[in-house]
């Protein structure tokens, strides 16, 4: 077997090939959303690649003054400071792989359900259609602290040796970004067996959704596994097409209002509260989260739901 350095060098080269066919196939379905199918304003996907472009600008400005901060270096970070050193054997190939996905799981709750995460996590769910670029977009906080910390320094303290995190945070990108395939390439987004315990571009579209019934699930990126068990599973329904994008009005073409309009929202709410109470509700409450009644929070509305669903039934 070659040596952890030799490994990592083979998996990155892998990546970085994988990720360049990754931006042709990108490039044409854009071609086919924009000028075959002309399914979606521009203006949208110019956000995105707005958004993709300050998240490389943002990652570049803090490699010149910190030096490079990646999943890789957050994760041989943390090997150095924990007792519980994992290896390259198989088994811990297999268990790297279940605590990485546990830690996906983590990062994305937190970001649907903290409203100060989900303003930075928001412009990824804005647009009201679904692409690669689109989601290949995030904010850039989110790419050069939220990656690393929870794809990289979380798993090694865990034990996951830097290898085997680098190694499944390569194929969670390049699945990841399968899952956002456009309508217009793949229409059904269903894979027969592997929607039994795989993420699919059927779940994940589902996750993009704002019904009531569908949103705030199908967190993982690569297996169904951690939604399984936490009880965020919600396959696709035939008789219920998904609604794109967020519950609050957003200029979808505009970068601005995309990627920062949730924190003017959450710095109205946090000036107009009523003590030091509110202020911290607003802030780390899930979105939708009010004083007293009233609350508009996702599992408000799934709880209507399910009571309307029940009164409809008898």
């Amino acid at each position: 077997m070659a040596d952890p350095e030799q490994l990592e060098g083979m998996i990155l080269t892998v990546g970085a090939v994988l990720g360049a066919g990754l931006l042709v196939c990108l490039l044409l379905e854009l071609t086919v959303v924009h000028f075959v199918k002309r399914s979606m304003a521009f203006r949208q996907t110019r956000a995105a690649l707005l958004g993709l472009l300050s998240q490389g600008i943002a990652g570049a400005v803090i490699m010149r003054l910190f030096g490079p901060l990646s999943v890789g270096v957050a994760a041989t970070l943390g090997a150095g400071l924990t007792p519980f050193a994992g290896g390259l054997g198989w088994p811990w190939w297999i268990y790297g792989f279940v605590v990485y996905e546990f830690w996906y799981w983590v990062m994305h709750w937190a970001a649907h359900k903290v409203r100060l995460l989900w303003c930075i996590h928001s412009p990824h769910h804005a647009p009201r259609g679904i692409h690669m670029a689109i989601g290949a977009n995030h904010h850039f906080l989110e790419s050069i602290l939220y990656f690393p910390l929870f794809f990289g320094l979380a798993p090694a303290l865990c034990g996951v040796h830097p290898v085997i995190a680098i190694a499944v945070n390569v194929i969670d990108s390049m699945w990841g970004s399968f899952l956002h395939i456009s309508t217009d390439v793949v229409a059904e987004g269903r894979y027969g067996f592997l929607e039994r315990f795989m993420q699919t571009p059927s779940y994940h579209r589902v996750h993009h959704a704002k019904n009531p019934r569908y949103v705030d699930t199908n967190y993982n990126s690569i297996t169904l596994l951690w939604d399984w068990l936490f009880r965020t599973l919600e396959p696709l329904r035939d008789d219920e097409p998904v609604d794109y994008g967020i519950t609050r009005e957003v200029d979808t073409g505009s970068f601005w209002d995309v990627h920062f309009g949730e924190f003017r929202a959450l710095y109205r709410d946090v000036r107009s509260a009523d003590g030091m109470g509110e202020a911290l509700g607003y802030l780390f409450r899930p979105p939708g989260w009010l004083p007293g009644d009233g609350s508009h929070t996702a599992s408000a509305m799934k709880a209507a739901l399910r009571a309307s669903t029940s009164t409809s039934c008898d």
